[in-house]
């Protein structure tokens, strides 16, 4: 199919497009003839000043000789040129004259340049249409997947426009818009082979995913590709930052072009780090054995959810080789624990005793996974190499993906829609009261929906990568292995669960929620999270943290129409100086269980939480660990209703000024007296695993002073400080930089 400017241009009368043509080709020769001489000139006089000098004093000596002659002749006197003196340069051979003489040839050369252009004009013309062509061919045959046919059209187009010459290329560049035209187009079919070559190869990739091979011969596969197609995506990136500069030459906006891009091989540079990794964890060279526990994020605890049911893997090569998951879920191991430990203070609502259910306590997911291996080790369990934790929500997003999963001896099919629920009526009401395995029907899906996935089809694994993605961000699934170096890797990937390092952020932030005899009600509930921040003129912070929780469910609905009962750890920095809490309520006294005799306290809760102080008038428990400082009360509420708590606290720190070395610029300042001083403030905001529907506001007031430099799109400045509002989906993290 013809471009459309191929079309218009055959519907001009012939005459009118020669016309044209040779306006065009006026008008370039002009603007090349001046560009370069001027360019001849400039050089000279720049790399040999002394000769320009002399040169341009030896031509005015010669054309005022030439004028004089002229003149003479107009006057009658015909035997003036033989009368007139002769004509002498006034310059001898400078030093090094030979290379002066070469320069001036080459730069004379550039003169000479635009006659070739000129003389080409027609065939740049005429090459024209067949390039758009061809560049339309490929177009098209990148819409339909045919990277490899787009791939030689564009190769072929660029071979088109390289046949012009290179003089041709680079001397018309020099042309105002007829250069950035050719600029534009030259970049588009360099960026359009560099991409259509990197997806010519990502194919092969993808298409070796069908294959009946291994799953680690498949991610080696997939290793070597990516590796391939990088620097074809590098390539093609950088080119397309240069055509977003364009200035208006072409029709569309290419700014989603350039973002998918840069997304895509920002993707495939984690993926190659990452793969070995991945290999790793996957058994390639060595068989691993993993504790698998899938937590109920509608009962939310500090590393997702209850943990309801596990499973212990057997992985070799990424192929497993036994799963074992027991129909009694967690409980199946309850009677077998050889070692006795009383449970964190908060869990005696229902439990003295710490068991293996209870056991993600901690919110780093390293010291939670430890103890999760702990607790099963010493109810009889054999030694595993990590611990995966999985929350329900990360389920329905598979469940999306493979499609149903049909379960007929529980007279089901498992949907996306209705897995949480029907699961639950099983596993709480339905089962066998006499075989006494509620969890049995996760024993009995978990196997259809590992076969689904390690089936999945190769047009699949783009959806499959997302769902990951978002479950790494969300942290609906988190991964811990003994291994330090596999440990190191994953962390830095985000999949390890482990608290960040705060101690470079100004303010910081993490809420832990503990549904402790709530039953299944964090679904339903509606959080938001205000943060309000007053910095006085020496410096030093005061923070209120208002909590407000919403409950949608209706009274009496199954599982979710019930009290929610929380206990809430706020996380802040460390040394803060508690002042207050406000509407926090915690349940009757005589509802906590008395520990048993027998039971002595566990030595990892001692360490992690140490020393815990209670404060008389809120009954807040405030004590430190890893790293920072803890506030730990009661919240309930009703199905309809919602409850508001507030925490009010100053840092132990002040604001931070900003004080770089001695330099010039700070030096300059000092003489004008500009006593300036930069001051930076920077707030982090960790999400809780399995959290979902929260929302975070943070409002700090800073009086008289001038924010210069913000980072964070979410951020809003106001007359006496700056506001920031998201959704708290993911770890969260904003700065300002402001001038005192």
């Amino acid at each position: 199919m013809p471009s459309r400017h191929l079309l218009d241009l055959k519907k001009k009368p012939e005459a009118d497009v020669k016309k044209n043509q040779e306006e065009k080709k006026s008008a370039v020769a002009e603007e090349l003839f001046v560009v370069g001489f001027a360019k001849t000139i400039i050089a000279w006089v720049c790399f040999f000043p002394r000769q320009a000098y002399k040169i341009f004093l030896a031509i005015g000596h010669g054309v005022a000789g030439t004028a004089n002659g002229f003149l003479k002749i107009i006057k009658g006197q015909k035997d003036a040129m033989s009368d007139s003196q002769p004509i002498y340069f006034d310059f001898a051979p400078p030093p090094h004259w030979s290379r002066a003489v070469g320069a001036f040839v080459v730069v004379a050369f550039i003169i000479v340049l635009p006659i070739k252009v000129f003389s080409s004009y027609e065939e740049l013309n005429e090459q024209k249409d067949k390039i758009i062509t061809q560049s339309f061919e490929a177009y098209e045959q990148l819409k339909k997947s045919d990277f490899s046919s787009a791939s030689m059209s564009f190769a072929s187009a660029k071979k088109t426009v390289d046949s012009l010459g290179f003089l041709v290329n680079h001397i018309a560049a020099l042309v105002p818009k007829v250069g950035t035209e050719l600029s534009v187009g030259n970049g588009l079919l360099i960026f359009g082979r560099s991409f259509s070559d990197a997806a010519t190869i990502l194919q092969e990739a993808v298409n070796y995913f069908d294959k009946d091979v291994l799953v680690t011969d498949k991610i080696k596969f997939l290793q070597t590709k990516v590796k391939e197609a990088i620097p074809h995506m590098l390539v093609a990136n950088s080119i397309l930052q240069t055509i977003d500069k364009a200035g208006g030459v072409l029709p569309i906006d290419i700014t989603p072009i350039k973002i998918a891009l840069q997304e895509s091989t920002k993707a495939l540079l984690i993926f190659d780090d990452f793969s070995n990794t991945l290999l790793d964890v996957l058994g390639d060279k060595h068989f691993r054995r993993y504790l698998i526990v899938f937590q109920n994020n509608n009962e939310i605890r500090p590393t997702g959810g209850f943990i309801g049911s596990f499973a212990v893997v057997d992985v070799d090569r990424g192929e497993i080789k036994q799963i074992d998951i027991p129909g009694g879920g967690s409980y199946d191991i309850k009677g077998q624990l050889k070692e006795l430990v009383i449970s964190p203070e908060p869990f005696h609502l229902i439990n003295s005793a710490w068991q293996f259910q209870d056991s993600n306590w901690f919110p780093d997911f390293p010291e939670a996974a430890k103890k999760m291996m702990w607790f099963y080790e010493k109810s009889g369990g054999p030694t595993v190499d990590g611990v995966i934790a999985i929350n329900a929500t990360l389920m329905e997003d598979l469940l999306k993906l493979i499609g149903p999963v049909d379960m007929p001896e529980y007279g089901r099919v498992m949907t996306a829609d209705n897995f949480i629920e029907e699961t639950q009526k099983i596993v709480e009401l339905e089962y066998d009261k006499t075989v006494n395995k509620p969890k049995q029907v996760i024993a009995d899906m978990t196997p259809k929906v590992l076969d689904k996935l390690l089936k999945i089809d190769a047009k699949n694994l783009a959806s499959l990568s997302e769902i990951a993605h978002n479950a790494i961000l969300e942290k609906d699934i988190l991964v811990y292995s003994k291994d330090e170096t596999t440990e190191e890797q994953l962390s830095s990937f985000g999949l390890s669960g482990k608290l960040r390092d705060i101690s470079s952020f100004t303010d910081y932030l993490m809420l832990i929620d503990t549904n402790i005899a709530g039953q299944k009600t964090d679904g339903k509930i509606i959080k938001e999270v205000k943060h309000e921040s007053e910095i006085a003129e020496d410096g030093s912070i005061v923070n209120t943290v208002t909590i407000t929780r919403r409950h949608t469910g209706v009274k009496g609905t199954i599982f979710s129409g019930v009290r929610n009962v929380n206990y809430l750890r706020l996380y802040v920095p460390e040394g803060s100086e508690f002042l207050g809490a406000t509407g926090f309520g915690a349940p009757s006294g005589n509802l906590f269980k008395s520990v048993a005799d027998g039971y002595s306290p566990d030595k990892d809760l001692q360490r992690i939480q140490g020393p815990i102080y209670v404060d008389p008038k809120s009954g807040t428990r405030i004590n430190n660990e890893f790293g920072r400082t803890v506030f730990g009360n009661w919240i309930m509420v009703d199905p309809g209703k919602e409850v508001t708590v507030t925490f009010k606290y100053k840092l132990l720190h002040k604001l931070a000024v900003y004080s770089p070395e001695k330099s010039a610029k700070v030096s300059f300042k000092e003489v004008l007296g500009l006593n300036n001083r930069f001051i930076t403030y920077s707030m982090l905001v960790e999400k809780q695993p399995g959290a979902k529907n929260t929302t975070f506001k943070s409002y700090v007031k800073l009086a008289g002073s001038q924010t210069v430099a913000r980072v964070g799109k979410d951020v809003a400045l106001q007359n006496d400080g700056w506001q920031y509002e998201t959704n708290l989906d993911s770890d969260k993290y904003y700065g300002i930089i402001i001038q005192d």
